[in-house]
C-alpha cells in the first residue's frame, strides 16, 4: 500500500508534473532534436558544416555539444528548474543529455565543471540550477561527481536581455579559476543548460585554459536561438 513518501516522491514529468518518468508522452512529442549543426559551436545550420563565426573568429573551446533545442515542453522544464524552485526536474532531466556527458568525459582524466552563478544570484534563487543538472546528469552517467572549479567573480546583467554582440562584452574576465591545480594538462567538460552565442561557455573557458587546461569542451541541455543563454 502507498504510503505518503510513496507518493510525494512518485515520478513526475518534469514539465507538466503529471506522472511520468522524465518527461510524459505528450510533452515527450515535443522535443526537437538539435540537428545539422556547426561542428564547433553548435549553432544549426542547414549543411553542418562550420559557421561563418567559428570560420573566422572561433569560441575559445573546443566544441560545443548540445542534443536538444530550446523550445517546447523541454523549455518549460528547464523554466520550472530555474524560476520555481522545482529542484527535482534537474534529476528528471538528466536522461535527456547524461549520454553526451559522457561520451564528451570519455577521455582519460576529464573533469566536469558546472558554469556557476555569481553567489548574490545564487543566494536569491537559492541554488545553482546547473550544478543540479550536472550532479544528476553525473550521477545518470556513472560518472565523478563535477567539480567546483570556477568562481563566478562578476554578477552581470542575465545573458537573455542582451543582443549577441552585448553578451561577450557583458562576460569578459566574469569568471576565475578556484585553484589551477587540478586544472593543468587535463580536459575539462564545461556544463551549462542552455547555450545561446556560446558566450557563456567561452568566458567560463578562458580561465580554465590559462590554468592549462589541454582542452575545454562546452555541453549544454538544450540550444537556443534566441533567448535564454
Amino acid at each position: 500500500m502507498p504510503t505518503w513518501l510513496t507518493w510525494m516522491f512518485r515520478p513526475q514529468c518534469a514539465a507538466c508534473g503529471s506522472l511520468a518518468t522524465t518527461l510524459c508522452e505528450p510533452c515527450a512529442g515535443t522535443l526537437v532534436e538539435l540537428g545539422p549543426a556547426c561542428p564547433r559551436c553548435a549553432e544549426p545550420t542547414t549543411a553542418g558544416r562550420l559557421c561563418p563565426r567559428c570560420t573566422t573568429v572561433p569560441l575559445p573551446l573546443e566544441q560545443i555539444l548540445v542534443p536538444w533545442r530550446f523550445g517546447g515542453q523541454l523549455a518549460s522544464a528547464i523554466r520550472r528548474l530555474k524560476f520555481a524552485h522545482k529542484t527535482h526536474v534537474a534529476r528528471d532531466l538528466a536522461p535527456l543529455w547524461a549520454p553526451l556527458v559522457a561520451a564528451a568525459a570519455s577521455s582519460a582524466g576529464a573533469l566536469v565543471v558546472p558554469v556557476p552563478l555569481h553567489w548574490r544570484r545564487r543566494l536569491r534563487r537559492g541554488y545553482d540550477q546547473t550544478w543540479l543538472l550536472a550532479t544528476h546528469a553525473c550521477r545518470t552517467a556513472n560518472l565523478a561527481p563535477p567539480r567546483a572549479l570556477l568562481r563566478r567573480i562578476r554578477d552581470a546583467p542575465p545573458q537573455s536581455t542582451l543582443s549577441a554582440a552585448q553578451r561577450l562584452v557583458n562576460l569578459e574576465g566574469a569568471f576565475e579559476v578556484r585553484d589551477p591545480r587540478p586544472i593543468a594538462g587535463r580536459t575539462i567538460i564545461l556544463l551549462d543548460d542552455v547555450v545561446t552565442t556560446g558566450a557563456t561557455l567561452a568566458a567560463a573557458a578562458v580561465p580554465l585554459i590559462a590554468a592549462g587546461a589541454t582542452a575545454v569542451i562546452g555541453v549544454a541541455l538544450a540550444r537556443a536561438t534566441s533567448a535564454p543563454g
